[in-house]
């Protein structure tokens, strides 16, 4: 453990493939030592080459990190990865939209001649090509994707990350080694797409599961069109606003949405068609699964319904997060799955797919932040740090220190409780946790949510219009 101490304070990505118990076992000295050490490396890396991040430091008057305090003023808003003009996306200026992103990552994209792209996809797939970018995008769901710069060699940092908690979450090597020890990998989603969940499926696919032979996907063929998710968030956010008919929107685009639909009506069916290929295939295998409880507990269910019990192995892997969903489940909705999956080797995680340092949740129903990300609780009217104390809650707010080619330091929309900075928690995992209960300030608000960053609120918004500048 002496040992990873060092190695972390040297470079942050020391924890990729390390005992990931052992990170959970240092004083509290010791992990503010890790993150003062790790963001002076970050800071002092990216300043230059990230021109949003040099001109918020600019405006702050931040040359240097002296004190972890000083991390706050330069955390963005999580929007800041969708701050982009709509009229990028509506008017097909993929060359702006390049340049904006330009703005956001060490990579030098000033080659990238997206001048003749015309739709999401066609541009993300033109980064893959001709970059080291692997650019994912979120869900949309407000109206407006955003997009993350992460490279090649970071995604696969960060499915070697998670192989590390799987395999010593609770106790060193108490887990399987899903580098070493290939297993089939079972998704209930796309297999296609660059959303996050298709980029990190993908290197799971190989890096997991040995290869496609050795994958199931509810979609093979199909991929999970940025397009489409784009124009599902903008005809929601036009509707709510009854602005519906305002929308100018090519039929070439819209029957790619009907498409979509089509499928998403029919998923309840393609659902249960897809767990019995996946217990044909994999029966009695050990086996990986990614997907979120309320897929997972309507599968059980009709499986069970049918007789279905106990399909695959023991030692089998559930890797989840996201939770409920609001979804109304029985009490015994855990007993359920255990009995249909055969397994309760579960991993749940909370997170943010800006970043790669997940907080996996404890015996004690705590998420552990990992001593690479160093936390924050923002006073959520002012947007001031409160104190590192236990048991106050505000927003959360972090940066993780593992990315290395985008500043990954965020100001979430969640409202969190944080303990673990003065008592460590009661399963001895030493660091800062979040309590369970966690919800959205939109959801408390009625919908509406202002992200408050710490600092000069002006200071973030020139940074915001310079990064727009930046695309002109």
């Amino acid at each position: 453990m002496s040992d990873l101490y060092s190695r972390l304070l040297e470079e942050p990505t020391a924890l990729i493939g390390a005992c990931y118990d052992d990170a959970f076992r240092f004083t509290a000295e010791q992990i503010e030592n890790i993150q003062l050490s790790g963001a002076r490396k970050r800071f002092a890396e990216m300043r230059k080459k990230i021109p949003v991040l040099d001109r918020l430091a600019t405006e702050q008057g931040i040359d240097e990190i002296a004190g972890i305090a000083d991390v706050a003023p330069l955390l963005f808003a999580h929007t800041v990865y969708k701050s982009y003009p709509m009229s990028y996306l509506e008017r097909g200026q993929f060359d702006k939209l390049t340049r904006w992103l330009n703005g956001l990552t060490t990579q030098d994209l000033s080659e990238v001649d997206a001048s003749g792209v015309t739709l999401i996809d066609e541009w993300m797939d033109l980064l893959d090509a001709q970059t080291e970018l692997r650019v994912f995008h979120t869900s949309g769901t407000t109206g407006k994707l955003s997009f993350l710069p992460r490279t090649d060699r970071e995604w696969r940092q960060n499915i070697e990350l998670s192989a590390s908690r799987i395999r010593d979450w609770r106790g060193p090597g108490s887990g399987p080694d899903m580098m070493k020890n290939k297993r089939p990998l079972i998704a209930p989603t796309y297999r296609k797409g660059a959303s996050a969940a298709a980029r990190g499926s993908g290197y799971q696919v190989e890096m997991y599961a040995g290869g496609e032979e050795n994958a199931l996907f509810m979609y093979p063929d199909s991929r999970f069109s940025a397009d489409v998710a784009s124009l599902s968030g903008r005809l929601a956010a036009a509707e709510a606003q009854g602005e519906l008919g305002s929308l100018q929107i090519s039929p070439a685009l819209m029957a790619k949405r009907e498409e979509l639909v089509r499928v998403e009506r029919e998923r309840p069916e393609q659902l249960r068609k897809f767990f019995a290929e996946a217990i044909r295939r994999f029966g009695g295998k050990d086996v990986y699964i990614g997907a979120v409880w309320t897929i997972l507990y309507d599968t059980a269910a009709e499986g069970l319904s049918h007789g279905a019990r106990q399909v695959f192995g023991p030692a089998s892997v559930l890797h989840t997060g996201g939770g409920k969903k609001g979804k109304n489940m029985p009490d015994n909705w855990r007993e359920q799955l255990v009995e249909f999956l055969g397994f309760n080797n579960f991993y749940e995680f909370y997170g943010c797919s800006e970043q790669m340092g997940f907080c996996m949740r404890c015996e004690e129903g705590h998420y552990h932040v990992p001593p690479t990300t160093i936390p924050f609780l923002l006073d959520p009217s002012s947007g001031r740090p409160l104190p590192r104390k236990d048991g106050l809650t505000g927003r959360f707010a972090s940066l993780d220190l593992l990315p290395s080619t985008y500043w990954a330091g965020l100001v979430t929309g969640d409202e969190i409780t944080m303990h673990g900075l003065e008592t460590p928690c009661k399963c001895g995992r030493t660091g800062a946790y979040l309590l369970p209960d966690i919800r959205r300030y939109s959801e408390k608000e009625g919908g509406d949510d202002k992200v408050i960053c710490a600092g000069a609120p002006a200071a973030h918004d020139q940074a915001l219009s310079f990064l727009n500048e930046l695309s002109e």
